[in-house]
């Protein structure tokens, strides 16, 4: 419906701090900025008229992304480079612009997405870091990553996670029940990294994921890895796909979305750097 309007269909990998945001949707009744609001006011700065900013992963607030994707439509004849550029000198420090390009009319960032990938980042040490603390949460009882590792196995595949999160449609009045929370989990993994034996690094990679399920999988697991939940009471989480379990939400500021996949045919840069 936009060809007879609009002249281009613009696409941008989106890096941002979300420590003061109010998460990337934006809210009616949000009390402080969103991503989305944010960057709609960049590019009506730039162009002079209001464009919806689509994007991959509608992030909570205080959650952070170094590969969320976001796609809007625009009169305007700016090439991708130039609004790359425009972008970047208009936002706050805090959001930026890591690639931008015009892609097919039909492109969506979000309902044209293959997969999404989260990462976690634990500090597990008794002392807590400066440093890290606006990115990673701070867990100073001692963590058995192997032990983690081996229940993330039990999260792989398609199944319901509703133990872990809500669909995000179930708030919408537009999209009225049943709403499903049944997911495919491609990747999920804890490892601890060799230069600094602090830092684990909960990764998950799924076709979608549900409302808060990332920070709850990773609070279920950081206790399998306290050893106060066994790896046969997560699985009978898994299996039960029931919200009443003693794992709680992890705090937000730990969780980064870092990469979005789409089919080749549109022409997309992944962020593809190693996670």
């Amino acid at each position: 419906m936009y060809a007879k309007i609009y002249a281009m269909n613009i696409a941008c990998t989106v890096e941002y701090d979300g420590t003061d945001y109010h998460g990337f949707q934006r809210q009616p009744d949000s009390h402080g900025p969103t991503v989305q609001g944010t960057l709609e006011a960049a590019i009506a700065r730039i162009s002079g008229e209001m464009s919806t900013v689509h994007g991959a992963g509608r992030t909570d607030a205080g959650v952070h992304a170094s590969g969320q994707m976001i796609n809007f439509h625009t009169r305007s004849h700016l090439t991708p480079q130039v609004w790359q550029r425009a972008l970047n000198a208009v936002l706050p420090g805090t959001v930026a612009i890591r690639w931008a390009g015009e892609v097919p009319e039909r492109f969506h960032s979000r309902f044209s997405a293959l997969s999404r990938s989260y990462r976690y980042t634990i500090w597990n040490n008794g002392a807590r870091s400066a440093l890290r603390a606006r990115y990673s949460f701070h867990s100073p009882r001692p963590l058995d990553v192997d032990l983690m590792q081996e229940a993330c196995q039990l999260l792989l595949g398609r199944k319901d996670f509703g133990a872990f999160g809500r669909s995000p449609d179930e708030t919408n009045p537009l999209k009225p029940g049943p709403h499903h929370c049944i997911r495919t989990m491609l990747e999920a993994r804890c490892l601890r990294e060799e230069a600094q034996q602090g830092l684990i690094f909960c990764d998950f990679t799924a076709d979608a994921f549900l409302t808060g399920q990332v920070r709850r999988m990773v609070g279920t697991l950081v206790l399998v890895g306290q050893k106060r939940l066994c790896l046969a009471e997560f699985a009978s989480i898994v299996e039960r796909a029931d919200k009443t379990h003693p794992g709680s939400v992890a705090p937000s500021h730990g969780l980064c979305l870092v990469r979005v996949r789409y089919p080749e045919k549109f022409g997309v840069t992944n962020n593809d750097e190693d996670i």
